[in-house]
This record gives C-alpha cells, structure tokens and sequence, in this order.
C-alpha cells in the first residue's frame, strides 16, 4: 500500500538481490518509491517496476559513476539504503589480512563512499533525504567468530552518527536498523545439517520473542526511519530490530517461577 512519505521518491538499495536487502526493495516498491537495486549481481526475479544496475561496491569510481548515472535519469535520490554485506565467520586468529579488508570494504567503506557521494547531490539539490544504514545486533552484542564483521558493524553505526550529526543542517537524516537473527532464504538452505539446525535453534532460544524475524520485519523498519512523515525528526538512531535479544539475557528458571505464578493466579 503507497505511503505519503515514500510514494514518488527515488530510492536507492544496495545489497538488493536476496534476502533482507530484496525485501527492503520490494516493500519500498509497494509503498509507491521508484526502487533502483545496486547490487554485484542482478536479482533472480525483477518487478516491472524495479530498476537495477550491477554495481561492483568494492570500486569507488564505480559507485560514483552509478550514483552518475541515476541522478541523470531521475534528477535525484531521496532515499538509500546500504543494506550490502557479507558474514563469513571463523576464529580471529585463522583470519588473514584479504578476508579483514574484504569484510571492512564492503560493510563499511562502501556505505561511507555510497553515503558521502549521494550527500552531496543531496546538499546541491536541496533535496531533504534519508540514509539507512543496515547494521547488526553485532555491533552491540559480540560473539566468537566474527571480529570483522563485528568492527564493520560497530563502525557503520558510529559513522550513521557522525553523518548524522554533519549533515542534519542540510536536513538530510542518517539512521541504521540493526537486525537480529533473520530467517532469509539463504539462512533457511544453509541449515543441511542437523548440527546446523540445532546451532540455528540454540541461537533462536537466546532470543526472548522465541523466534527468528522475517524479512519483511526489517524492510518495515527501514520504511519507517526513511518516511519523513513518520521520522522527521529522528537522526542518528540505531534501532535495533532482535527480538530483544540485546536487551538482556533470560534465563529458564525465570520462565518456571512465571508459569508457576500464572498458575496460581488463575
């Protein structure tokens, strides 16, 4: 269903080919935006209405010829999101130096490069725009496995506020969402394994709503920090969208003495 605040306006989404990003398309794409996908590689399946551009994020010259090339055909951007991003995973120690820079090329410095060159068409516009930042539980919360994509998450939420902070006099608003555990498709076809499937589950149990979020729960986020009708004067936030799992730990004998209560109050 269109929104007031997205219907007409033109937006960019990185990383828009599967999973959180493709939803955070789609759902801009219903809410009435003109959606351009920037993505290494096209989609599987393109609404009519999508336009996309394979994009290589990791080249700085490429993303300003793309930012270019969509601001000569639109005559603007009014909302991005930087969604792209990768989450390999093994012991700090066994991660050489090409995986660190990887892993901090495409979940930091591209959403820097993406931000910095559509702020300024946006300050030579005049156009009071939106940045969405899609970050991660990770940048709060650490965990084995992932120190770089957990310092390219920490990073992107102090840089949504330092651009927050920067660009809030041309009214341009820097925002990220940070999603918990998300059952994309990939995550779903990964689990092969029944190791895999009770890792997955053994995650889903520290969370206190007891499950994992959709994808389509992360995209109404976005929607809502990009909608100015909503979120006009909301600028270098972090949502985060986890089912409370940053909120704090539970614990399994709490849960007993509630139930027991319960009971004995009905």
């Amino acid at each position: 269903m269109p929104r007031d605040g997205i219907a007409g306006k033109i937006v960019v989404v990185t990383g828009a080919s599967q999973g959180i990003g493709s939803a955070i398309a789609h759902a801009f794409l219903a809410a009435g935006a003109v959606v351009i996908c920037v993505d290494k590689v096209r989609p599987s399946v393109v609404p009519e209405a999508m336009y996309v551009m394979e994009v290589n994020l990791y080249d700085a010259h490429a993303i300003e010829r793309a930012v270019e090339g969509i601001v000569e055909q639109f005559q603007g951007i009014d909302i991005l999101v930087n969604c792209a991003g990768i989450y390999p995973s093994k012991p700090a120690i066994a991660i050489d130096e090409t995986e660190w820079d990887a892993v901090l090329d495409l979940n930091l410095k591209a959403p820097f490069l993406m931000s910095r060159t559509v702020a300024k068409m946006m300050i030579q516009k005049g156009i009071a725009g939106s940045v969405v930042n899609i970050a991660s539980t990770a940048a709060q919360s650490a965990r084995p496995g992932v120190a770089h994509y957990a310092a390219s998450k920490a990073g992107l939420v102090m840089l949504t506020r330092v651009l927050a902070l920067e660009w809030a006099p041309y009214q341009i608003r820097v925002n990220a969402v940070c999603p918990g555990l998300v059952e994309t498709d990939t995550l779903l076809k990964s689990l092969s394994t029944t190791t895999l499937v009770e890792e997955h589950q053994e995650k889903v149990s520290k969370i206190p709503l007891g499950r994992a979020a959709r994808p389509d729960e992360i995209a109404e986020a976005v929607l809502n920090f990009a909608d100015a009708t909503t979120s006009a004067y909301t600028t270098g936030q972090a949502l985060f969208v986890d089912g409370g799992y940053t909120a704090g730990q539970t614990f399994a004998t709490f849960q007993e003495q509630m139930d027991e209560l319960l009971l004995q109050m009905n």
